[in-house]
């Protein structure tokens, strides 16, 4: 089992984000990732709402997987915007926030341990130490680069909405 390099609590409030949802299992919306993020992107260097070392690139999961069928699923890519500039939702690209309290796992992993590390933080840590979920959406934020291969480590941040 992973585990990350450590934890730590983080309150957010109102982080704005652009993002583009995609409906589908997990495995389709790894095809279509790089699609979305170029589309995402894009309309963001459109709109002048990149700056370097501040953008955060973020996948949110709105379902359980558990719960909810495969092709039911919904998964976001999404990207902090500055929270001063008024933004025009175009086509795919919608406008929304983040806010509230967040238990943060800081991983440093490769592509084929992500879901070691989702399962880390909620069987290890959030379930096993007795914390209560929060109603909002966990996300991954990527601290770099995600790897593009099986082999290449990244670091990534795990949020997990907590009361």
């Amino acid at each position: 089992m992973i585990e990350p390099q450590n934890m730590t609590v983080e309150e957010l409030n109102d982080v704005k984000i652009i993002y583009i949802r995609f409906k589908g299992s997990y495995s389709a919306f790894r095809k279509q990732s790089r699609k979305l993020s170029n589309e995402l992107f894009k309309f963001a260097e459109d709109n002048k709402l990149l700056i370097p070392d501040i953008t955060k690139v973020l996948t949110m999961y709105d379902d359980n997987p558990f719960i909810t069928d495969d092709k039911h699923l919904r998964t976001s890519i999404a990207m902090t915007v500055p929270n001063d500039l008024e933004i025009i939702e175009s086509g795919n690209i919608s406008t929304s926030g983040i806010s509230g309290k967040f238990m943060v796992g800081h991983f440093e992993i490769a592509a084929k341990e992500y879901g070691d590390a989702w399962q880390y933080m909620y069987q290890e840590w959030l379930f096993k130490n007795g914390n209560q979920a929060r109603d909002a959406i966990p996300f991954e934020l990527y601290v770099t680069e995600p790897p593009k291969n099986f082999e290449d480590k990244s670091f990534t941040d795990i949020y997990i909405p907590i009361n």
